[in-house]
């Protein structure tokens, strides 16, 4: 694992986490100040603790969401 400061791109951050750099935790607190608000109101609408099984659960959240708004455009 590496050590991450600060925010990154997402591209950035998707290559190292396919490499098994980062975990989706690190992902997540590593993408942008909003990311890490909606992941926290992710948890806690979801009584969650914040760690990397409520980090997967929340990229399947966002998979869905965006899955979701892509078939309602095609509507």
């Amino acid at each position: 694992m590496i050590a991450l400061q600060g925010f990154y791109k997402e591209e950035t951050l998707q290559e190292l986490h396919c490499k098994g750099n980062i975990t989706k935790l690190e992902y997540i607190y590593h993408t942008s100040q909003e990311r890490i608000d909606d992941f926290k109101e992710f948890c806690r609408n979801n009584s969650l603790q914040e760690d990397e099984k409520a980090a997967e659960r929340f990229f399947d959240y966002l998979l869905e969401r965006e899955e979701s708004e892509h078939t309602d455009l095609i509507d």
